[in-house]
């Protein structure tokens, strides 16, 4: 969409417009997330590594207890 289209819009579908911009943003981000874990999965696999993913980042948080016996 060219800056004159846009200038000649209305607030309301300006709002829609971004509202729709930002949800395909999301979609793509999620089907490139997708095909990026497939890829992954298929890499290791072709080297006979299982790889679990379950979304979440980083390492998992230390129980209360593993803290409190270190000091």
């Amino acid at each position: 969409m060219k800056p004159d289209e846009l200038k000649a819009l209305s607030d309301s579908d300006l709002a829609q417009l971004r509202t729709a911009a930002e949800a395909e943003q999301k979609a793509r981000a999620e089907k490139r997330k997708q095909e990026t874990i497939a890829k992954i999965r298929e890499l290791a696999g072709s080297v006979g590594v299982t790889v679990k993913i379950d979304g979440a980042r980083g390492r998992p948080p230390k129980a209360k207890e593993e803290k409190l016996k270190r000091g």
